[in-house]
């Protein structure tokens, strides 16, 4: 007989995925009844669920449902962008613009969770940050709502940088009043493109208005941060808000290395950017240029996103289409990353030194994290070849870049991530019913 009765709301994504289904199949297997509604992506690409995914969710235990998609995308019938004004946005806060447009979707996931939790009710719903209209749902329905985030925080707190630019923490006066700007553009940019979504779909289901984006998730009984205090420092969040670090997917156990990783002695530099396609291939291709002079072994796995054929590696490098990320790090000797939240972890986990190339989302956040951190270096998006080759040969040759992560695995090793989510999460559970 199940625990408790949970219904799960996730969507199609890249880097969401790894975090949140270590944390569905730790609830399935102690018992808990889970229901998974799975719908497509909330980017314009409209990624459909994969059978990969569905395979991954049905092999946790839990009952998977399919999220009935309206006839028309949200972002294809949006009006234009509203921006800071007349449709203008910072280039520092492109990223924040695209994830609050992703808001769009809040009216038809709070009728669709809504309808499944009427169907059939639940005692808590945990939903991906990003389906805010879970959360709209679940508060209609007077259910405990927890929220997971799988990046840092994009909510703007005092004094600390706002997210979305990849500042560095401020320092002085200056750095004070670019926080304090930058809150206002944030903020401004969540209140034209998000608020009216919100208020949207909550009036949808016999909710008042809410004044501010970021009060939806302080109606949320949590908010779980998949970060590492160690990584993301703590900020002046809301109580409800808790960072209980970032759950590492099966491959963080790594098996047999494989034997071309220790060939003829070179050091092993892994390179991965994104599952997803974010406009990368442009930047492999100077990657590969970098390394055609460093005396390295590079392992490059390309993932569905990038066309083999695109490239021509050089003697050196070894590509691939995917290797578990466990079986590389534990011999690598550095790791270059467009810095996604899972891939950075399993860096650091294993004291792994970086360098980051973000381009998108919150890769930028966690790109100045690991600067500050000094467990690596950071590059702009379009870095040329020299600098890329640079900056592998200066975290091959400076310690200190892998001393500062070998710290940090330290720190993170007596964490269990995803036990102390699901203890968040039990601790808000209905008495079963």
């Amino acid at each position: 007989m199940p625990r408790s009765r949970l219904l799960v709301a996730m969507f199609q994504g890249g880097g969401n995925v790894p975090l949140i289904l270590p944390i569905v199949t730790r609830l399935a297997t102690l018992g808990h009844g889970v229901r998974v509604l799975v719908g497509p992506g909330v980017r314009p690409s409209r990624l459909p669920v994969s059978e990969q995914l569905c395979r991954a969710l049905c092999a946790t235990g839990a009952e998977v449902m399919h999220l009935r998609e309206p006839d028309i995308h949200p972002l294809a019938a949006a009006p234009a962008p509203r921006g800071v004004a007349l449709g203008w946005v910072p280039q520092a806060f492109r990223s924040v613009a695209a994830e609050a447009r992703a808001a769009r979707w809040i009216p038809h996931w709070a009728r669709e969770v809504a309808s499944e939790i009427e169907r059939e009710p639940v005692d808590a719903l945990v939903a991906d940050f990003v389906l805010v209209g879970a959360l709209v749902a679940a508060e209609a329905a007077r259910v405990p709502s927890v929220a997971l985030v799988h990046t840092v925080f994009p909510r703007p707190v005092r004094g600390r940088p706002p997210y979305g630019p990849g500042w560095l923490p401020a320092t002085g006066m200056a750095g004070r009043l670019r926080d304090v700007a930058g809150t206002v553009v944030a903020n401004r940019i969540y209140a034209r493109e998000a608020l009216p979504c919100l208020n949207r779909g909550r009036r949808s289901l016999g909710l008042a208005p809410v004044g501010h984006y970021f009060e939806q998730f302080d109606r949320a009984s949590r908010v779980l941060v998949l970060t590492s205090p160690q990584f993301d420092p703590p900020a002046p969040f809301p109580p409800n808000v808790h960072l209980v670090g970032t759950p590492l997917d099966e491959d963080a156990s790594p098996p047999e290395v494989p034997t071309w990783s220790t060939d003829a002695g070179r050091p092993l530099v892994l390179v991965s950017l994104s599952t997803l396609p974010q406009g990368q291939t442009a930047l492999m291709e100077r990657i590969l240029e970098a390394l055609v002079d460093i005396p390295v072994l590079a392992l490059v796995t390309l993932g569905p996103s990038l066309d083999p054929s695109r490239f021509t590696p050089p003697p050196n490098v070894v590509l691939e289409a995917f290797v578990p990320h466990g079986s590389v790090l534990p011999s690598a000797a550095a790791i270059v990353t467009q810095c996604g939240l899972g891939t950075v972890t399993k860096a650091l986990a294993h004291g792994v030194p970086l360098v980051c190339i973000p381009l998108v989302g919150d890769q930028a956040d966690n790109a100045a994290r690991i600067h500050a951190l000094g467990a690596g270096v950071r590059l702009p998006p379009d870095a040329e070849p020299a600098r890329i080759r640079t900056a592998i040969e200066r975290v091959l040759s400076d310690r200190t870049f892998r001393l500062n992560a070998q710290r940090i695995a330290s720190a993170i090793a007596g964490e269990d991530p995803v036990q102390t989510a699901v203890d968040e999460i039990e601790s808000v559970l209905l008495p079963p019913r």
